[in-house]
């Protein structure tokens, strides 16, 4: 791969942390006709996020040639929808309530388009979400659940979802628990707070309860696992309609460097690890614990896989999360990474 001189624009780079507060995380030229407005919730988990680090975009082939990436960080995938809808984003990375949400509630004026899988989520031989409790909690097993309360980083999200279906398994709803809001990075706070009683946990931020020895009340594949024995695809990079219209060339270009992205990644995972704890502010024993190891989420399948994507969906309306199902097909296209 080329490797390019630095970009003529100012690069302030994903500096947010992981609090999950949103803010402009990084800017290359103000989201004119050749730049691309990126959305992400945690880094690194979200492999977009990783075209945001300078010596990863030196490695890029259509980065700074052929558009320009402005990239920002949401506290979550339904603030990444509020900022497609309002055209403040051309391309976010949203999850499976998130995305279905906004597709059945035509959130996006212009339309939405899953246009890459960033990861998949319940698969038997990778890591599906956990929820933790505390070491000597009452609260161990999901039937502990009823009357609870659940940590989360907002409702409306692919996570939320998750522990829908579980309450459903155990013949409970959202009625029989609480749900609090609040940044992953704070969920353990939170339960040694006392604000909840049990948490859930993505791939990075599982690794500190985990080594805790904190009760592992269920997974994801604990409630999924009967419906999708191979996991489902959870996180999807998506596209307005507006964007695919005006700035086609501009994301072709974004799924090449996504693809280069991966291939660096597979044969430069230590590089990685280093350069992406320094620049999002991650401790990196943590990261190291986590990224591209057991601990990490199924990532094989980049391309959308309509099928498994429907039947997530379909799984969806079945709980009553989605307000109906809808055609998955008109809303998703793997032509941008290919």
């Amino acid at each position: 791969m080329p490797s390019h001189s630095r970009r003529a624009v100012l690069k302030t780079g994903a500096t947010a942390t992981a609090v999950g507060l949103a803010g402009v995380a990084g800017c290359l030229g103000g989201g004119g006709g050749d730049t691309l407005r990126f959305n992400f919730v945690v880094p690194v988990e979200n492999l977009g996020s990783l075209l945001d680090i300078p010596e990863i975009q030196d490695e890029l082939s259509g980065l700074g040639e052929d558009y320009e990436l402005e990239v920002s960080q949401d506290a979550s995938t339904p603030d990444s929808i509020n900022s497609l809808a309002a055209g403040e984003a051309d391309m976010a990375l949203v999850t499976t309530e998130s995305f279905g949400g906004a597709i059945v509630g035509d959130a996006v004026p212009s339309g939405l388009t899953a246009i890459a899988t960033d990861f998949w989520d319940a698969h038997p031989d990778y890591f599906g979400f956990e929820i933790y409790s505390l070491p000597d909690s009452d609260v161990t097993d999901p039937e502990d659940l009823e009357g609870a309360s659940l940590g989360v980083n907002a409702t409306g999200t692919g996570i939320h979802a998750v522990f829908e279906k579980q309450l459903d398994n155990m013949g409970m709803s959202s009625d029989d628990v609480e749900y609090n809001e609040q940044g992953f990075a704070t969920f353990v706070e939170g339960l040694e707070d006392g604000i909840f009683d049990a948490a859930i946990f993505p791939g990075l931020y599982a690794v500190t309860p985990r080594n805790q020895d904190f009760n592992l009340v269920f997974s994801s594949q604990d409630a999924f696992g009967d419906e999708f024995e191979n996991g489902y695809p959870f996180a999807y990079t998506v596209s307005t309609g507006d964007a695919l219209d005006n700035k086609g060339e501009q994301i072709q270009s974004w799924g090449d460097d996504y693809l280069e992205v991966v291939d660096y990644i597979e044969s430069n995972r230590d590089e990685v690890v280093s350069l992406a704890a320094d620049h999002f502010e991650i401790d990196e024993g943590q990261l190291d614990e986590f990224f591209m190891t057991e601990n990490d989420y199924y990532r094989d399948e980049i391309e959308i896989d309509e099928e498994a994507l429907q039947g997530i969906m379909d799984e969806l309306a079945a709980l009553e999360i989605l307000d109906e199902q809808f055609d998955v097909g008109e809303h998703v296209t793997n032509e941008y990474i290919t």
